[in-house]
């Protein structure tokens, strides 16, 4: 995975560097990279690192999808001034997906980009985050970005889990 220029690599623990997403019957597996620009903006690349499916659907799934091993998912995050966080994320749903009330998403903006196949590469990702970015102050605090930027895929996860 290619860094961005001008973006340094966040050196991180087990916890951080791989991430288990449950999505019904099957289970994703990425290894995680996170890099930071200033306190500006910061990316994490999801590199699939394997597909496992549970009971015959399940691996039925998981057969279909063994495509996407190899493929990187870039996650895009900055903190605007008034608080809130913009991401920018693949779209995942075909339309406006409805998620459990229950899940707090007023203090996210969420910029979802057409993924490819997960073939999009991380410079024309940016450059998504960067138009999405376009009006709105961000936030130059690097501390608080390395924190969200730590507690994206968790978030992401917890987003998913909320879908229905």
């Amino acid at each position: 995975m290619d860094t961005l220029n001008g973006f340094e690599e966040l050196s991180v623990d087990k916890e951080h560097s791989q991430v288990k997403v449950p999505m019904g019957l099957v289970e994703l597996v990425f290894n995680a990279r996170y890099f930071i620009k200033g306190g500006e903006i910061g990316y994490c690349g999801l590199l699939i690192n394997s597909i496992k499916g549970r009971g015959l659907t399940g691996r039925l799934a998981a057969a279909a999808a063994k495509k996407y091993i190899g493929r990187t998912i870039f996650c895009f995050i900055s903190k605007t001034c008034e608080g809130k966080k913009l991401i920018t994320v693949p779209a995942l749903f075909e339309k406006e997906p409805a998620f459990d009330e229950k899940l707090d998403l007023s203090d996210l903006i969420i910029n979802a980009y057409y993924h490819n196949d997960f073939k999009r590469s991380v410079e024309e990702v940016h450059t998504e985050h960067l138009t999405a970015s376009t009006g709105k102050q961000i936030l130059n605090d690097r501390d608080d970005l390395k924190k969200s930027l730590l507690e994206l895929p968790g978030k992401g996860i917890e987003i998913l889990k909320s879908y229905r």
